[in-house]
């Protein structure tokens, strides 16, 4: 596997932000999002759509197994393998676009996160009873941590299609064919008989 070391860092890095996402969105749509349970008291609006949670849980899995298979290729079976390797263009190509349906689905989460903050912030701070304050303070804080982790990994997965891709030399080298060594015969100089 003749990879660049820097593909390996960033998949690393990659899947650890993931990962961060994915514990941000259980802590926001918990059961009471998701029964729709967070609401106004006076007209009794929902202030988080829990349809939201299919792209805000989605999106970091989609860049976490993007980042796993590209970890994994060295131990994928012998059949993938020779198939990365006949087809390398094209294996480069779904990348990339894989790379960057995460990178929009990352953007459109962090303006989403962004929106539900705002329209959160006024409760987390004026909110009335008590109760509900505490409770819409808990999801503000969530959100915004959520729209930074997100806009990061949306900046991030786009950075990497650059370094990948787009440099001077492609720095995403999938598996080369193996070179066969070919051994030398060393054949010694006949030995000359001394009369």
């Amino acid at each position: 596997m003749n990879t660049s070391l820097l593909v390996y860092i960033i998949n690393f890095v990659s899947l650890a932000i993931s990962v961060c996402q994915l514990c941000v969105a259980s802590s926001i749509f918990d059961f009471i999002v998701i029964n729709k349970m967070y609401y106004t008291s006076h007209d009794e609006t929902v202030l988080i759509d829990p349809h939201h949670a299919v792209i805000f849980f989605c999106a970091p899995i989609l860049s976490a197994a993007i980042a796993l298979l590209t970890i994994s290729i060295p131990s994928l079976p012998r059949s993938f393998q020779n198939f990365i390797t006949r087809h390398p263009m094209l294996i480069a190509i779904i990348h990339a676009i894989l790379l960057t349906v995460a990178s929009i689905a990352f953007a459109f989460c962090s303006l989403t996160a962004a929106q539900l903050s705002l329209s959160i912030g006024y409760y987390a701070y004026n909110g009335v009873p008590q109760k509900f304050q505490d409770a819409s303070y808990w999801y503000f804080l969530r959100l915004r941590a959520s729209t930074v982790l997100f806009g990061v990994q949306s900046i991030f997965t786009l950075s990497q299609i650059g370094l990948l891709y787009m440099g001077i030399e492609c720095r995403y080298k999938v598996i080369l064919p193996q070179q066969r060594e070919k051994k030398e015969l060393i054949i010694s100089p006949p030995l000359r008989s001394q009369i």
